[in-house]
């Protein structure tokens, strides 16, 4: 993860620089060259991991839920060409899919027979289903580069988890109690329930291009990619890490 911040950091530095650099930059701050604007859009993408580990043998089906984004946003022209940007949102941030896993490591909620649930962990294989939706207050920032009607921006975002769902079911299989080679149990049907688990803060990296439509519209595309991993390392009921990778379609409207 430090690799990938290291990366983003250095860019943005770069895009700075350039910024101010630039013998075009206004040499004075001026009130006027600030731009306010409401945004208002859409998350498609998934909380997974950067490539698929051998233990997901089949995706069966994805699908995105209702995963708004809306809030702020401020941007201030360095001059006709440079700009950079500061923003205030609330994400959803979430997915619902199906996949056929063999050795999986996870952990359960069983019936330990006297009606009460307790956890079993081990290595599934069979079939799980999984509903992610998290609900972050995000803070881009970000320089822009202007082309005519065109904004292309590059920066980081922070964020901040408001509330975690991360849920699902594990059926038609079985678990090996703590590893691959432990005991055997058929699990017709199992829950698993990992809302807690899930880490407060989120970061990284910010991409977006921007359409302006007149003096006050523009459609944005955005691309978030966190390096931060969904779950703390200590955190056992996922094999892998997962990090949230999302593009934002979306428009603003300047409000001043």
């Amino acid at each position: 993860m430090k690799k990938y911040i290291a990366i983003s950091m250095f860019c943005c530095s770069i895009a700075f620089s350039s910024m101010l650099n630039a013998q075009e930059i206004q040499p004075k701050f001026k009130y006027n060259n600030i731009k306010h604007a409401f945004t208002l859009g859409y998350n498609i993408g998934a909380t997974a991991p950067f490539s698929l580990p051998n233990t997901i043998r089949e995706i069966k089906s994805y699908a995105p839920l209702f995963t708004p984004s809306f809030g702020y946003q401020a941007t201030y022209d360095l001059s006709s060409k440079w700009l950079m940007g500061v923003g205030f949102r609330v994400d959803v941030k979430g997915m619902k899919v199906t996949d056929s896993v063999q050795y999986f490591h996870t952990i359960i909620s069983v019936d330990n027979g006297n009606g009460e649930l307790g956890s079993f962990e081990g290595d599934f294989t069979g079939t799980n289903a999984t509903i992610s939706r998290n609900v972050y207050l995000t803070l881009p920032i970000f320089a822009g580069y202007r082309q005519g009607e065109w904004d292309f921006k590059f920066g980081m975002y922070f964020a901040y988890l408001l509330s975690a769902e991360f849920k699902g079911t594990v059926s038609e299989g079985y678990i090996r109690k703590g590893n691959s080679l432990g005991e055997k149990v058929l699990i017709e049907r199992a829950d698993f329930d990992f809302s807690r688990e899930v880490r407060s803060f989120d970061l990284g990296a910010h991409v977006g291009v921007s359409r302006h439509f007149g003096k006050r519209w523009e459609a944005d595309l955005t691309g978030q990619l966190g390096f931060n991993p969904v779950f703390p390392s200590s955190f056992r009921g996922v094999g892998y890490n997962l990090h949230n990778m999302y593009l934002t379609l979306g428009v603003a409207y300047q409000i001043w």
